[in-house]
This record gives C-alpha cells, structure tokens and sequence, in this order.
C-alpha cells in the first residue's frame, strides 16, 4: 500500500466522519425546533449551523487535492523520476 494513498484515504475517512456528524447535527436541531416551544431558538443554530457546515465542505475544495506540479500533473513527482518509471516500464528485457 502506498503511504501517499494511505494519507489520503485517512483524511478523505476524517471529511466523511465530520459530514456524517454534522447531518447528525441538522437532525438534532430539527428535532428541537419542533418538539421545543418557540421560544427557544437552539434547534434553529444548530440546524442552521451544520447546514452551513455541509454546504461549506461540499464545495469548499481543499488546497492539497486542487494544486498542480509545475508541469500541471499534479501527481506529485518531478520529471526525474516520471522518466525513470517510463523507461522501466518499456524496457522488455532483452
């Protein structure tokens, strides 16, 4: 397994986990608006909270994942050692 490949799949689990919390959140605050008096505005924040945090992290695109190498891959390795892997890969042996 590749460790670069690793990180991203923990921080990928850490944005899902957050979500799932904050829809968790919005139902929460929806719950509290309806069974709580109209006095009290907490389910309102909640819910209005979290729902402006899920909107947030649906479209907010994260720095890492959007940034390009100099030569626009973006994949994270120079040309060195592109070439290199290249040049093992179409070398037949023989």
């Amino acid at each position: 397994m590749d460790d670069a490949a690793s990180a991203d799949d923990i921080a990928a689990l850490g944005r899902t986990i957050r979500r799932c919390t904050a829809v968790l959140v919005v139902a929460v605050g929806i719950h509290l608006m309806a069974v709580t008096p109209r006095e009290g505005g907490w389910g309102l924040l909640l819910a209005t909270v979290a729902g402006f945090y899920l909107f947030a992290s649906v479209t907010y695109v994260d720095g890492d994942d959007s940034v390009a190498d100099d030569d626009g891959r973006g994949d994270g390795t120079d040309d060195a050692e592109r070439d290199e892997r290249t040049e093992a890969r179409s070398d037949t042996g023989g």
